[in-house]
């Protein structure tokens, strides 16, 4: 019985670290480019709660917390669109992105710790020192 549950526990845990197939990372200077160059058919998807969302974003971000998701990404998203994930965790973005590969989205870049991330090059951004 112990190692039933052992070898339970060992999936469970590769299935949430495993990495998501077209799942791309930038890092945030490639946002902060990517922020002054903004084109069309590019989205930014923060998956935080609203509470967070609020205190501080990315100015055009859509929020769809990570548990409306499956319920409301295609009011906000097209198939077609590339999508930038930012989340509190590498998990979260992981997680979202199985989501929306799953209903056929292809076009996915998430940040690398998310809006840590963002919060320490936000400044640069506002004075447009990315170059």
């Amino acid at each position: 019985m112990i190692y039933l549950v052992a070898i339970i526990f060992a999936f469970y845990f590769f299935q949430r670290m495993k990495s998501v197939r077209g799942l791309h990372d930038i890092d945030a200077q490639t946002l902060c480019r990517l922020l002054q160059d903004m084109t069309d058919g590019v989205k930014i998807l923060d998956l935080r709660d609203q509470t967070d969302y609020y205190a501080n974003h990315i100015e055009g971000a859509i929020n769809i917390s990570l548990g409306r998701l499956p319920y409301v990404k295609k009011k906000e998203l097209h198939i077609d669109d590339k999508i930038i994930l930012i989340a509190d965790s590498k998990y979260h973005s992981k997680k979202a992105a199985r989501i929306l590969k799953k209903s056929g989205f292809n076009h996915l870049t998430n940040l690398q710790d998310g809006m840590r991330a963002y919060q320490q090059i936000q400044p640069k951004v506002l004075k447009n020192c990315c170059a």
